[in-house]
């Protein structure tokens, strides 16, 4: 037991002295080793944080705010491109170059050691122990830190800021690494030192000398990874060497470190002081003594103090004139002292930047002298900004406007469908134009705003609100109305058309000439208002005119030839006057319808040509009558020489017979020419016509009704009663002659009051109060023709020897005489009605009033709310019922023949009542019309109107209905009477007229 105790004793003390001294030499070697390794790692971590800034500071240094991203990106592209160049790290130690994002730490760079590869993730949370180092470094220290991983491992790591990117540097090596040949040591002296003191010590020894191996190989691998850095330093400025701008690095001295070619040939004048270990200071006084920078020209000691004093300033950005050049220069104090300076050449920008203040200039110019403003709203749609002055809309209270949507303000109501459609244009972002509204001045002057907008959108996309301009259209829209109430209500038709005579105006009045609606001719060609040949013409017409200037009808008013929507061809005077507008020609056409004035020449003509033959034939009736006077007195004379019972006498007789025919000849002819001696007296007609009942019934044939319809309390009237009654029978025997078959003659007497309304459209019957004749027939009638001439004396329709053509000749000359007027209506197959206006007889001077007579005048007629159609191809007749049918509250529709008006009743159903005129061109008259209006809708009501009365068209077919008829002329009453009448009715074979 001895030997063990003193073998313990020995060892003992050896083992504790062998592991002391183990110890103390393991920990002298470790803190050796570890400070060696620590200031390795540090400095590795910091040369390439410095490194990486100076490549940031020339990448970074004047990228807008919408290329950050990239100018990042761009330098750690050329770090990463620096750092696989190299050859990995030798030793344990890990490169890392990490970036802080929200919560996290990315991980931008990772270089592996060859001895060891540790997977890393990409991301590293900022909570976490192995953060801790990397957020220093970020904070933009540097220093040593150990910490756990997120696998637990220990780790020691070395960190650098680089804060011209915001990034971090870091250098790591985990503990086992590091301490792993001490470990090894401990465990081998443990164990053998037991053993023997003298193998523990050689052991030890032996250790011992493997760590200060692995303290020099850990001085090697440093040592390399500095190589690596200068390796790394000079990819950077092979990089720099390639930039199209200045770069330059100073140290802590102000000494020039490192510079790209672009910098010293910025600074060509001075670029050969532009060299390593030069100071900042020298280089600029170089450039100043050869006259660099012209701005310090006069001023050189005071410029360059300013200079070197922005130089030391932490950041500084300073534009620069450099000979012809302008430079902008960016200068950033870096850890440790040193300087990154970047010089870019400007001179394009700087003259951009001249060139827009110049348009900045001239187009504030433009908006104070220009007769628009601009505006500028929010993304809230609120006045932002206006350049609107006091002086352009005095009164306006401008201020008011700030801040305030057009709504807010706006004079008018905003709860209408163009306002919704605004703000529906605004809040989907598109650009607008010419939206109008009203606004109120201070005087309460109401004005017109016309405005036009684009929407505004930052560099991403964001909306920013609106801005566009402005102006006052107050005097433009009162001008524009006055044009528009002259352009409708002018009574001459007026056309606008283009130099191509596409039409692009066509007022009120032209659609009453022509029969079409505005919408229905504009965007077609004028052509299609003219028969041919003009219609065809006209675009030649055009070209020459264009080509040659030579005008034929522009500037020159003339007559010609329109065409109707319904084919008429009728007379207008045209005018046409020429403008230019916007540099394209226009043309404006005036338009007369020379219809009216063309029968008003033709009855003038008729009556002039009347006049002249009746003068004509009162002279030949005169010398007529005194040769007859001759004859009848030389017969008178013979006969009483000639016995009674002599041959002669018989001849004579004969021929006092012949004379006698011929003064009754002569003395008609005196009447015509009003040159008979007249003996009106006032009379009755009605008492005239009861007595010629029978005689009128002898002269026409048992195969012809006669009817005489007499009103009562007829006034009295001044004529020559043997004319009247000649007259009668005149008119008679015609009816007579145009009815061979058979038919029915009607003579109607009444009291009539013709206003402007109801004077026939030709005969112009003065407005006043008449008697009225109306004899009508319901034989062949007459064409227009015929009916032209039928009042000249000797036309006659009749043959050879069966009439002298006197009769109504006579008749005309009777109505002249009696101071009346007489108006024909006929239509061929049809009949004829004519109508004698006699003016009342004036006893006493004074006029007798209308409503004396009109005892049975009809009460005020009721009113109605149909929808009633009006039929009439006289367009003027159709418009003036619409008119009096609209004040008795009836809603109205017009056509200007049957098959028009068959359409509408085809196309809506609302119609209550067709009102038609009885004879109509275009293959359907009224009656047809009606019929086939009934066999659409057999329960709409159907009114007539004709100039014969009724017993003229009372005669249909057995199957055919008889329609209710309106005489024409019609009073305003009649009518208005007579449609709430036949629209009261429920029975479909009503017949008579009203």
């Amino acid at each position: 037991m001895k030997k063990p105790l003193l073998l313990v004793k020995i060892l003992t003390p050896m083992i504790l002295v062998a592991l002391v001294i183990g110890i103390g030499s393991l920990q002298v070697l470790y803190k050796d080793m570890v400070k060696a390794r620590s200031a390795s790692m540090l400095s590795l971590a910091e040369t390439n944080a410095e490194l990486i800034n100076a490549v940031a500071a020339y990448d970074y240094r004047e990228a807008p705010s919408d290329h950050k991203e990239d100018a990042f990106a761009a330098t750690m592209s050329q770090v990463e491109d620096a750092f696989n160049s190299l050859s990995a790290l030798e030793g344990t130690e890990e490169l890392l170059v990490v970036r802080r994002i929200n919560d996290a730490l990315e991980i931008l760079v990772h270089q592996e050691t060859k001895v060891k590869e540790r997977s890393h993730s990409e991301t590293v949370p900022v909570n976490s122990d192995y953060a801790r180092p990397m957020l220093e470094g970020l904070a933009g220290k540097s220093g040593l830190m150990w910490v756990f991983d997120d696998a637990d491992n220990e780790l020691l790591v070395a960190y650098a800021p680089v804060p011209k990117l915001a990034v971090s540097v870091i250098v790591e090596a985990t503990w086992d690494d590091m301490i792993a040949p001490f470990v090894s040591t401990a465990i081998m002296l443990i164990t053998l030192g037991i053993g023997a003191i003298g193998v523990a010590t050689a052991y030890t020894y032996t250790q011992i000398m493997q760590l200060f191996k692995g303290t020099l190989r850990a001085q090697d691998q440093a040592q390399q990874a500095l190589k690596e850095a200068e390796a790394a330093q000079n990819v950077l400025e092979h990089a720099l060497k390639s930039s199209g701008e200045g770069f330059a690095l100073f140290d802590a001295e102000d000494r020039l470190v490192i510079c790209n070619d672009v910098y010293r040939d910025i600074y060509k004048t001075h670029a050969d002081a532009i060299k390593k270990g030069n100071s900042f200071e020298e280089i600029l006084r170089t450039g100043l003594s050869r006259g660099a920078f012209p701005d310090a020209i006069g001023v050189e000691e005071i410029w360059l103090a300013d200079r070197l004093q922005q130089h030391r300033l932490p950041t500084s950005r300073v534009e620069q004139q450099v000979g012809d050049r302008w430079l902008l220069i960016s200068e950033q104090r870096i850890e440790g002292g040193g300087t990154v300076g970047v010089r870019t050449d400007i001179t394009e920008l700087k003259n951009k930047e001249r060139e827009l203040r110049d348009s900045e200039r001239r187009f504030r110019d433009f908006t104070q002298t220009a007769s628009d403003w601009v505006w500028e709203t929010d993304a809230n749609h609120r006045i932002k900004d206006t350049s609107i002055r006091a002086a352009d809309v005095p009164n306006f209270d401008i201020d008011n406007l700030q801040g305030k949507r057009r709504d807010e303000y706006a004079a008018e109501p905003t709860d209408t469908p163009k306002w919704r459609e605004h703000y529906e244009t605004l809040e989907a972002r598109q650009p607008f134009r010419d939206f109008q509204y009203q606004v109120q001045l201070n005087d309460r002057t109401v004005l017109t705003i016309s405005i036009s907008g684009v929407p505004v959108f930052d560099d991403v996309g964001n909306f920013l609100g609106y801005r566009g301009t402005g102006r006052d259209i107050t005097a433009l829209i009162e001008t524009r109305e006055r044009f528009r109430v002259a352009f409708e209500s002018v009574t001459v038709g007026i056309v606008f058309a283009d130099e191509e005579g596409v039409i692009e105006g066509f007022n009120p009045k032209a659609e009453n000439i022509f029969g079409y609606s505005a919408e229905q001719v504009i965007g077609q060609n004028v052509s299609m208002l003219m028969p041919n040949p003009d219609s065809s013409r006209h675009h030649t017409y055009i070209k020459n005119y264009l080509s040659t200037g030579e005008a034929q009808i522009i500037g020159i008013g003339r007559e010609v030839k329109g065409k109707k929507q319904d084919g008429t061809i009728f007379p207008m005077n045209l005018g046409i006057a020429e403008m230019n507008v916007q540099g394209r020609r226009h043309f404006i056409a005036s338009i007369t319808d020379l219809t009216a004035e063309h029968a008003l020449e033709q009855q003038l003509r008729r009556s002039q040509k009347m006049e002249a033959i009746g003068q004509l034939t009162g002279g030949v009736a005169h010398d007529f009558n005194n040769l007859l006077g001759i004859i009848v007195g030389n017969l008178d004379l013979a006969r009483r020489k000639i016995d009674d019972d002599s041959p002669i006498s018989k001849f004579v007789s004969k021929a006092m017979t012949a004379a006698e025919r011929g003064a009754t000849l002569t003395r008609r002819l005196l009447n015509f020419s009003r040159q008979a001696p007249e003996e009106n007296a006032a009379v009755v007609i009605n008492d005239i016509l009861a007595e010629l009942r029978e005689l009128i019934g002898k002269s026409i044939t048992s195969k012809i009704g006669f009817e005489l319809k007499l009103a009562d309390n007829l006034p009295a009237v001044r004529l020559n009663v043997g004319d009247f009654e000649d007259a009668i029978i005149n008119l008679a025997i015609n009816a007579r002659d145009a009815m061979p078959d058979g038919g029915q003659l009607t003579i109607e007497t009444r009291v009539s009051h013709i206003d402007a309304i109801t004077v026939p459209a030709v005969q112009k019957v003065p407005e006043g109060d008449y008697v009225e004749l109306i004899v009508s027939d319901d034989g062949k009638g007459m064409t227009p023709e015929i009916a032209e001439q039928i009042f000249q004396p000797f036309f006659t329709t009749k043959e050879r020897g069966k009439g002298t053509g006197l009769g109504l000749a006579m008749v005309y000359g009777f109505v002249k005489r009696s101071g009346g007027y007489i108006s024909l209506y006929s239509e061929s197959g049809l009949g004829t009605t004519f109508r004698i206006y006699l003016p009342f007889a004036d006893e006493d001077g004074q006029k007798v009033p209308y409503s004396k007579f009109n005892i049975e005048a009809e009460a005020e007629p009721e009113h109605g709310n149909e929808t009633v159609l009006i039929v009439d191809d006289e367009q003027q007749l159709a418009e003036i019922a619409a008119s009096v049918l609209a004040e008795y509250g009836y809603t109205t529709i017009t056509a200007h023949s049957g098959k028009e008006g068959l359409a509408i009743v085809e196309e809506r159903d609302d119609i209550d009542m067709v009102f038609t005129d009885i004879v109509m061109p275009g293959g359907i008259n009224g009656l047809e019309l009606g019929d086939k209006v009934r066999e659409i809708r057999p329960n709409i009501a159907v009114l007539t109107c004709s100039g014969f009365t009724a017993g003229v068209l009372h005669e249909r077919a057995g199957d055919k209905p008889v329609y209710p008829l309106v005489n024409k002329p019609y009073t305003n009453r009649e009518l208005a009477n007579a449609v709430r009448k036949t629209l009261d009715q429920t029975s479909s074979d009503q017949t008579g007229a009203f």
